[in-house]
């Protein structure tokens, strides 16, 4: 069920709306510490809409999930806290009240049927291909979330983009002609490329030690964690061959080959008996907790582990990053044999020694050093091309035209290229640097902007409804009063 539930997570979180547009006006609020208000429950009150306290909660939830699945699971308060993850959720939840302030005085409304309609059409609530009560309501309950609260959330949700969805006039042919010029603009160049092998980078000493104390804050220790480890080893009794074929019937879903499919019991014999003395151990593992906890008994390990490890997996990490010094853990399953883990110390980052970091400070500041060569060499050589490599006209997209450039830095050449104002220079790649100038330029190609019309039209229109929504946010911030209860604790 939990697996499911992730799985079809997507079409559960209520939008955050954390976009560029949430942002506009990210210095309209004056930020000193973080702690709750009491006001009315709120953490703050944007016009007549107050942002409550649950409201934020579930949103700040919903968020550092989503943060921490994309960094692997590593992601803590700490690091929460340092990346603004308050700030920006609260942000996004004004940004959203001052969109609902807006929609209540020009009378736009978001009527049952509307949110009876969204939730049918949410596939994680269906059975067979149409909505199930049953389901809806237990997986709401595995969202510790209760249906009137997901239905307000989505009602709001359908009234922002419906709000919103009367700010996106479609783009009038001008419009779609000059994001067009802009989009396919073409250059002839003469062009020159420049790689490592071109410049030689001493290294001094000194030089190097006064790159690391200006560099220390990126050269740390990682964070580690002093653990006291009472291991219980699995239970030495043999199972009986009535007990294994038992054990295998009841788990044989636990027992595959990668692409699925179940083994027969002669195949995992061997690991259906482990399996079974691992859980005739349970016991003594939970006795053995107990002992533990109450220093009836000693560990049999003390170590210093670095977190992420991979002599632990990812359910003991969890479990040992959410507890404070002194927690014993309840007995987890570590290889093929179960863990009574005491936390005994976090242990912070802090910068490494110079001989620590020596080997990576080195990497980085030949890095460094290479690429201010390789710059100024290709900024010398750009003044004086006239016998460089004449390209043919080239856009956005001609990454297949710039030997002897892949295709991947041919892209980032060009992204950078059509950026810039200057009608020569030097651009810098990872290993490369590509002296430049324009030799020819054409403004429009029509035959590129007939054949991908649809795709320019659509972003026009984005871009369009982007700049009108910028432009709202603006005058919203000045027509609501915005008061703040959430302020960040010392």
């Amino acid at each position: 069920m939990i697996s499911w539930m992730q799985k079809h997570r997507k079409y559960l979180v209520i939008t955050i709306w954390i976009s560029t547009i949430a942002f506009v006006g990210a210095g309209f609020v004056g930020w000193g510490t973080y702690q709750y208000g009491s006001k009315s429950n709120s953490v703050a009150v944007v016009g007549d809409v107050p942002v409550t306290l649950e409201e934020f909660q579930y949103a700040y939830r919903n968020t550092y999930q989503q943060y921490n699945q994309a960094m692997g699971g590593t992601l803590d308060e700490a690091t929460a806290k340092k990346m603004g993850l308050q700030k920006q959720v609260l942000q996004s939840l004004i940004y959203q009240a001052l969109i609902k302030n807006f929609a209540k005085d020009h009378g736009i409304v978001v009527s049952d049927e509307e949110v009876q309609k969204a939730i049918l059409a949410i596939p994680a609530f269906q059975k067979d291909g149409k909505f199930d009560k049953s389901t809806y309501v237990a997986v709401l309950q595995g969202m510790r979330m209760k249906p009137k609260v997901f239905e307000e959330s989505l009602k709001n949700d359908i009234l922002i983009k419906k709000t919103l969805s009367l700010l996106s006039p479609a783009a009038t042919p001008l419009e779609v002609e000059g994001f067009g010029a802009a989009l396919f603009m073409a250059d002839r160049l003469r062009y020159k490329v420049f790689t490592a092998d071109d410049v030689t980078v001493e290294i001094d000493e000194n030089e190097l030690k006064k790159y690391w104390e200006s560099h220390k804050d990126a050269y740390m220790t990682p964070k580690r964690f002093k653990l006291a480890i009472l291991w219980v080893a699995p239970s030495e009794e043999e199972p009986s061959n009535e007990e294994v074929e038992a054990y295998y019937k009841e788990n044989r879903t636990d027992f595959t080959d990668e692409k699925g499919e179940i083994l027969p019991l002669e195949k995992v014999r061997e690991k259906v008996v482990e399996a079974i003395r691992l859980k005739k151990a349970k016991k003594s593992a939970q006795l053995a907790y107990i002992d533990l906890k109450k220093g009836k008994k000693e560990a049999n390990e003390e170590k210093i582990v670095d977190a992420g490890d991979e002599i632990f997996g990812a359910d003991v990490w969890e479990a040992i990053e959410g507890a404070v010094a002194g927690t014993t853990l309840k007995p987890k399953v570590v290889g093929n044999r179960y863990a009574v883990i005491k936390v005994e110390e976090l242990i912070l980052p802090k910068p490494k020694s110079f001989e620590e970091a020596y080997a990576d400070v080195k990497e980085d500041f030949l890095k460094t050093k290479r690429a201010e060569a390789l710059q100024k060499m290709a900024e010398d050589a750009s003044k004086n091309l006239a016998d460089a490599t004449l390209s043919d006209y080239v856009t956005r997209d001609s990454v297949d035209k710039l030997p002897p450039l892949s295709k991947a830095e041919a892209a980032a050449f060009l992204q950078r290229l059509f950026g810039s104002e200057k009608r020569s220079g030097a651009i810098l790649l990872d290993n490369k640097a590509v002296s430049y100038t324009i030799v020819e330029q054409k403004l429009l190609d029509t035959d590129k902007l007939q054949q991908h019309k649809a795709f320019v039209e659509e972003n026009t229109g984005k871009i369009k409804s982007n700049l009108l929504q910028d432009n709202l946010i603006a005058r919203l911030q000045q027509k609501y009063p915005i008061e703040i209860f959430l302020k960040e604790a010392e």
